[in-house]
């Protein structure tokens, strides 16, 4: 299953928080597969800044804003960082800010999008200071099933579920869908938009035959480690660090290991063979966590794995200091594609990312690269060599939004979410899916003639 956030604010209420851009490179690949510098990194870049209220590891490197809608902040707790970030500079991944106008590979110390140690949603940044203006009505409770046409296929209103009671609710301008990757694709085809024969055998009567739900990518994840380490304090562990007094540090200072997120303090990009230098295909999630006792458990549920694999490989560890990482293919080859069991709203999209399956198997090749480098890192570095113990234990949818957003074929529907990216960013997508938000809103803006208080 992938876990997707149902609520005000969206998987921004369920994500690891981390801020990034993403590379200049991504966003002019949008504006060269979709025609319109717009959506080029010359023109988006405006968009993070304006969002932006920074104040993260990099403040002050005149690359970031203050004053915007989203607070960032710097991870408050990163036990051993200082021998990576060292051992890093030994390999060529110096330290430093991934989301300047040049990514080149590096480490730097995680970003978050948190206020105080605490997480910093979008509902916190864009709908709570917002809930009491006139214009703006929150439905709670509610689910839309159906988008609704008239004859010119112009979008007049939705049908919604309140409470499980059926409503329809009508709009004068524009709808702008924002349900996500799963959700916008799901409710485009329950309202006949996709894939004809797909709708046709689910019984729901075609009104636009387009290719939804096809050029689904997904940054596939591994995990590389433990890296057991010798040197006490360098990582976090749950029994020894995690005590009263850490849990009223994090309550009134924001500070602890409860206020980092699955215990990530770093993040890295990396450009293999297969890449240009300046656009890394791999990212580095780095968890200076040791293999506390509920680790296996966390790392199962984390996977889906079954028969307690994490568990039983991790067990003889269990008390050490350790570090991992989550090795993210950034630049996935492989695509899959997203349909429906059946015309019921609740029912789950069936879901085939088709991982590792490009022909010529360039995501498998970049991702042991990867790990050779990442165990370069650990064990053959003399910043960690003193601290490392052992070494490794050896148990959306192009074609179907134009570049206003718009739905090709409708008048009145716009998408605003991950779901429309040509190609997947080599980042974590929360950044880039609030930007995409920030340039929805100046397209309707722009199409209106409205000011920012008229919105």
């Amino acid at each position: 299953p992938w876990p997707r956030g149902r609520g005000l604010g969206g998987s921004s209420n369920v994500n690891y928080m981390i801020y990034n851009r993403g590379n200049p490179s991504d966003y002019n690949r949008w504006a060269e597969i979709t025609g319109d510098e717009r959506w080029s990194w010359k023109n988006v870049l405006r968009f993070f800044l304006k969002m932006e209220d920074y104040y993260g590891f990099w403040d002050g490197n005149g690359f970031h804003n203050k004053g915007g809608p989203l607070r960032i902040e710097p991870v408050r707790y990163a036990p051993g960082i200082e021998y990576v970030l060292a051992a890093g500079e030994e390999i060529g991944l110096p330290t430093r800010d991934a989301n300047t106008i040049v990514q080149t590979p590096g480490i730097s110390p995680i970003d978050f999008t948190q206020e105080r140690g605490y997480r910093f949603s979008t509902y916190r940044a864009y709908i709570q200071p917002n809930e009491n203006r006139p214009n703006f009505r929150i439905s709670r409770y509610s689910q839309v099933v159906k988008i609704l046409f008239d004859e010119s296929m112009r979008a007049v209103g939705v049908n919604f579920l309140k409470h499980g009671v059926p409503q329809t609710v009508g709009a004068r301008r524009e709808i702008i869908l924002s349900a996500g990757t799963m959700g916008s694709a799901q409710l485009l085809m329950l309202s006949g938009i996709g894939p004809k024969e797909h709708l046709v055998e689910l019984g729901i009567k075609p009104l636009l035959n387009l290719p939804v739900g096809d050029n689904l990518q997904d940054h596939v994840v591994t995990y590389v480690g433990p890296f057991l380490l010798n040197k006490e304090g360098t990582s976090y562990l749950a029994e020894r660090d995690l005590g009263m007094g850490a849990i009223f540090d994090y309550i009134k200072n924001g500070n602890g290991p409860l206020s980092t997120p699955l215990g990530a303090t770093m993040f890295a990009f990396i450009s293999t063979q297969f890449t240009d230098p300046s656009w890394a295909d791999l990212f580095w999630s780095m968890q200076n966590v040791g293999v506390h006792q509920n680790l296996g458990d966390n790392l199962d549920a984390l996977f889906n794995t079954r028969g307690n694999l994490f568990q039983n490989y991790l067990k003889p560890h269990v008390g050490q200091d350790a570090h991992y990482s989550l090795q993210i293919l950034g630049l996935p080859k492989s695509v899959g594609k997203m349909r429906l069991p059946d015309a019921n709203p609740d029912s789950l999209p069936i879901l085939d990312p088709k991982y590792y399956s490009d022909p010529g198997g360039q995501d498998m090749k970049t991702m042991l690269e990867g790990i050779e480098i990442m165990l370069r890192l650990y064990e053959n570095t003399t910043a960690l060599g003193g601290v490392l113990g052992a070494h490794l234990s050896p148990r959306k949818i192009p074609g179907c939004e134009n570049h206003e957003h718009r739905v090709l074929g409708t008048r009145g529907l716009r998408v605003a979410d991950s779901s429309i990216m040509p190609r997947v960013v080599n980042a974590n997508t929360n950044a880039p899916s609030i930007m995409i938000g920030e340039h929805c809103a100046e397209m309707v803006k722009h199409t209106w003639g409205l000011q920012h208080d008229e919105l």
